[in-house]
């Protein structure tokens, strides 16, 4: 015959353990419903922007462009880089260049020069001005 209080351990350790399981998974599905439903809110006003005509999009690419958004972000993957980040790939893309355009690259990156258009326009045209003397023939 089993021991009474070693049955009577053996279940209060399944119980706890079991009541410890069920609050982990309670809570990370608290955060997953809570994220849900920030994502769900951004994809509604999105659509809704698709629908009104106030995107700079077409309405079929701008709803294909919300569904996508909406997965990304259900996935983890949909991010909002800050400043810096944003600042560090405008001059990642100036790396490419010869070292003469480089540097205009740069220039235009770090607010110099004059700015033209948007995006919703189709596009932000940046322009800087080197004066290069004229050399002797």
């Amino acid at each position: 015959m089993p021991n009474p209080t070693a049955t009577l351990r053996h279940q209060l350790l399944r119980s706890a353990s079991a009541l410890v399981i069920g609050l982990a998974a309670l809570s990370g599905a608290s955060h997953v419903f809570a994220a849900s439903k920030t994502d769900n809110s951004d994809y509604q006003q999105q659509v809704a922007a698709c629908k009104n005509g106030s995107s700079s999009e077409d309405r079929a690419t701008c709803l294909r462009e919300a569904g996508a958004a909406r997965q990304a972000a259900s996935r983890g993957n949909l991010t909002d880089p800050g400043a810096a980040q944003l600042k560090e790939n405008a001059m990642k893309r100036c790396e490419g260049l010869p070292q003469s355009d480089r540097i205009d690259c740069e220039k235009r990156v770090n607010g110099e020069g004059r700015v033209e258009g948007s995006v919703s326009e189709g596009g932000i045209l940046r322009e800087t001005v080197t004066i290069v003397p004229a050399t002797a023939k």
